[in-house]
């Protein structure tokens, strides 16, 4: 088996793991209408030729509802405009320049002398501009070329970027003139607001405050708050949508470059998240301690289709969790909202008792209590697991690891003021959980258990075997024991030799194929560019699409 092919097995036996999010089945791919994008972006680079010269920019081009801006880049790929072309009408006529100097003045005249522009909102998402154009497509939504308002228009391949097909390359020829266009990365939405037109803004401070509880009070045990020390259930606190929307607008401030996205190169959650061997040996712990919550596992049984079909629920969580990850802001609050919307519709009663949960009590996926500690499993076991793999992490990295995960809590709806405040108190609450009576392991967990430890294909029994090892290794005694599973000289001796492989492995392969796709993908939008053909043909194989947050 191949190093790329061992990859691609660890990798997708991570994914098989971790939950959280894409409880529901997805519906099979289709492609939507181009033409019903009211807020879009497309990068890219477009070199023109012609009788009066050549011209050779980067730029962007972004619509919001009737309005379009076309900035003009000819520095960078990810630089400021040398000069904006700017429409407040796509369907009108005026055409406002703006430039920095003389040099990207005449860019912006000579391109707005031989070019179309309006024509260009339709152009680059493959829709014609005119009644009379004709189209010629290879199958439904992917078109091959185009004849418009005089232009002969050639396409050639095809970009997915959420349930749009957009083209990736096209040549424009009229009269002599020919133009390249290159399109490296496109949005499709929540440029200018995280959240839906008819929310109003002036709400979230009253609206946070009744979710959050008393955020004047800095002194309360948060802790006691989410574990009560009697042993009972946490009072429910639910998430609506517009509780979710007030989160997402204090997010949406807190980020101070939409391109970046809510971390970027220089965090904690990059560096944590980047190698593929912390997280991969340490999702069946987070898995288990996930499961332990009675919640988590009756919202699987009524609501998952996770035993039919685990590996295509894994592509669609992680869908979710990388894009909020390594996502721009318009992906990751696309991803929320989406991500929201499935957990409405995730409730029900419980069916019997369950440790502190009581028959007939009431569950849902969008509750605080239950959102912050499938939230801690992920982060806690993270950074447990790359401490194990890839060294110690100091007390301040570790803090300010913590502070980040924050804005992935608020992202769905966590108030960060029913959070634990600090490392220490979120270890504590962590400690706490695995003692208390909100961890209870029932016949239906047990079973899903052994459902999901279950190898799917003969590449994937050597994985969950090790996957069965380091889960045994490293869950806390307390939850271990619900489990009834057995960790003996046996399992300690093939987890010293699993754990001590993975060291060296990342020790010595390189950080292209040490890193997770993901990762690399985000650097590429960063730098305004495609991500490389391994890296492409990567998330293909794990997602089922070529790109995730580029």
């Amino acid at each position: 088996m191949s190093w790329t092919g061992l990859l691609s097995a660890v990798l997708l036996t991570s994914l098989f793991f971790l939950q959280g999010c894409g409880a529901l089945r997805a519906p099979d791919f289709e492609v939507a209408d181009a033409e019903n994008l009211e807020e879009w972006q497309i990068e890219g680079r477009l070199r023109l030729r012609g009788e009066q010269g050549r011209e050779d920019t980067w730029f962007t081009f972004t619509q919001i509802n009737g309005s379009f801006d076309l900035a003009l880049l000819p520095d960078a790929p990810v630089s400021e405009p040398g000069a904006v072309l700017r429409a407040e009408d796509m369907h009108g006529t005026a055409l406002q320049l703006m430039a920095r100097d003389q040099e990207a003045r005449a860019l912006g005249e000579s391109i707005r002398e031989q070019l179309p522009v309006h024509h260009l909102a339709y152009w680059l998402r493959g829709l014609p501009a005119t009644p009379g154009a004709e189209m010629t497509h290879d199958a439904p939504g992917h078109i091959r070329a185009m004849r418009d308002a005089g232009w002969d228009i050639q396409y050639r391949d095809l970009m997915r970027v959420n349930n749009y097909m957009l083209p990736e390359r096209m040549r424009m020829t009229r009269d002599g003139l020919r133009v390249d266009i290159d399109l490296v990365r496109a949005e499709t939405g929540y440029l200018s607001s995280p959240c839906p037109r008819d929310f109003l803004p002036e709400g979230v401070a009253t609206r946070d405050a009744e979710v959050s509880g008393d955020a004047g009070n800095a002194d309360r045990d948060r802790v006691a708050e989410l574990v009560p020390p009697d042993g009972s259930a946490p009072m429910p606190r639910w998430v609506d949508r517009h509780a979710f929307c007030a989160q997402l607008y204090k997010v949406h401030g807190k980020i101070p470059d939409p391109r970046v996205g809510l971390y970027g190169p220089d965090s904690m959650m990059w560096r944590l998240q980047a190698p593929m061997a912390p997280g991969g040996l340490g999702a069946g712990r987070a898995l288990l301690l996930q499961n332990a919550h009675p919640w988590v596992t009756r919202g699987v049984d009524e609501h998952s289709v996770v035993r039919d079909d685990p590996l295509g629920r894994a592509r669609r969580t992680f869908q979710h969790v990388f894009t909020i990850v390594y996502g721009s802001m318009p992906q990751v609050m696309g991803s929320a909202n989406q991500v929201h919307a499935i957990h409405e519709s995730i409730e029900g009663d419980m069916p019997y008792d369950a440790g502190a949960f009581k028959q007939g009590t009431e569950y849902r996926a969008n509750e605080i209590n239950a959102m912050i500690w499938v939230h801690a499993t992920l982060w806690e076991t993270l950074a447990k697991m790359y401490e194990q793999i890839k060294g110690t992490l100091t007390d301040e990295e570790k803090e300010q690891f913590y502070q980040e995960s924050k804005l992935f809590a608020m992202v769905f709806g966590i108030p960060e003021d029913a959070l634990p405040r600090t490392w220490p108190e979120f270890l504590a609450y962590n400690e706490a959980m695995w003692r208390s009576e909100q961890l209870t392991v029932t016949d239906a967990t047990q079973q899903l258990r052994k459902d999901l430890f279950r190898a799917q294909s003969v590449w994937l029994i050597g994985p969950m075997w090790a996957q069965r090892i380091s889960t045994a290794a490293n869950l806390p005694e307390e939850v271990r024991e619900k489990y009834e599973i057995k960790y003996g000289a046996w399992q300690k001796t093939h987890y010293f030799w699993i754990k001590n492989s993975a060291r060296v492995a990342s020790f010595v392969l390189p950080g292209r194929l040490e890193n997770n796709p993901f990762h690399h993908e985000a650097h590429a939008r960063l730098e305004g560019e495609r991500p490389g053909f391994y890296q492409r043909w990567m998330i293909r194989t794990l997602m089922g699409q070529e790109r995730l947050v580029n």
